[in-house]
């Protein structure tokens, strides 16, 4: 979803003579232009990636790759977010590219599943960030290395944490958000349901990737070295849409917006451990009956749908000159009907 909107956003805004992408799935998402090339191959295969940034003659990478977090193989995360990113570096490095832009995540400043109120820059990644969850320590590792590599044989590095994701080609939240209205499950609220959170529309998002790679290209053309207070070479950026909402009212804005709209005295507020007490008892009936399957919402999710877990972009707006343009209910219309348009289609 995300590398789909930069590529939206470079042709949209003229950015780019021409784009490359360079993934394990190529097959849907694709955009029909002549400016756009696409390749299906992973970044833990070094040889195919020096090849491919060969040919193209690539000036600029932006780096989006890392496996559905919801999936938390260890291994596979590991190959892609840490191997994979250093192969990234590594590669860029040989064929004298001057600047990498990676994605990362605001989970790595996460200690555990505690309130995170207005977090900036200054509090450092975690060691073992989400109380040790396998995505959140490869993604902090995965920045480290390419913040590290900054200033490397010429190169410029930077890295922008996102917040929770959704927009058009979004399959996860917005799907999800979809079925429990339709299903009457949006009702249900874990806990007060009146926690602040905050989100990001992809379109955003793609910009504030876009400025950030912008700005790397002005420090590594300019004459004098950018002010201390200035710099993106070397720096991690917190993004988000600038608009904390209550935690469920995303599911109960998407259901409003499918027709199934949900008043105040219709919600059901549960208790956060009686709902943990239950997914647990699911989890240990889904693995013994599919002989080792996980029941794919856990406890550690429901923690997340009650925390506050806000984030300050004063640094990004200094330094990137990102201002989110998409508000929340203009991105969740977009991405809702975006997803209904979706199903119609597969469904005719």
């Amino acid at each position: 979803m995300l590398g789909h909107h930069v590529v939206k956003y470079l042709l949209e805004s003229d950015e780019a003579t021409s784009i490359t992408v360079f993934d394990v799935s190529t097959s849907s998402n694709r955009y029909y232009d002549s400016k756009v090339e696409y390749i299906t191959e992973s970044i833990t295969s070094k040889n195919e990636l020096i090849l491919a940034l060969k040919r193209t003659n690539a000036k600029v990478i932006i780096n989006t790759a890392s496996p559905d977090p919801l999936v938390p193989i260890s291994h596979l995360l590991e190959e892609v977010n840490i191997a994979g990113t250093q192969n990234v570096l590594d590669c860029a490095m040989e064929c004298n590219i001057k600047i990498l832009f990676h994605t990362s995540s605001s989970e790595v400043v996460q200690t555990s599943y505690n309130d995170i109120i207005m977090a900036n820059e200054t509090l450092p990644p975690h060691h073992g960030p989400v109380n040790g969850a396998v995505y959140s320590k490869t993604e902090k590792i995965g920045e480290e290395l390419v913040l590290n590599a900054n200033g490397q044989i010429g190169l410029l590095t930077t890295a922008i944490r996102l917040c929770t994701l959704f927009g058009e080609e979004d399959r996860v939240l917005t799907r999800h958000a979809i079925e429990m209205a339709r299903d009457g499950r949006a009702k249900h609220h874990i806990g007060t349901g009146k926690n602040l959170y905050d989100f990001i529309y992809a379109g955003n998002a793609a910009e504030g990737h876009v400025l950030a790679a912008r700005k790397l290209l002005e420090a590594s053309r300019a004459e004098e070295p950018v002010p201390p207070e200035l710099r993106v070479d070397g720096e991690a950026f917190f993004i988000t849409n600038d608009e904390p909402w209550p935690f469920w009212g995303f599911t109960r804005f998407v259901a409003s917006e499918v027709g199934r709209p949900i008043a105040d005295e219709d919600t059901w507020i549960i208790p956060l451990g009686v709902a943990c007490f239950v997914v647990k008892i699911l989890e240990w009936i889904v693995w013994v009956r599919s002989w080792g399957r996980w029941l794919s919402v856990t406890g550690n999710i429901l923690r997340y749908t009650t925390q506050v877990r806000t984030f300050d972009i004063g640094k990004a707006r200094k330094r990137l000159g990102y201002c989110p343009g998409v508000d929340m209910k203009e991105g969740i219309r977009r991405a809702v009907a975006w997803y209904l348009d979706e199903e119609q289609s597969l469904s005719s």
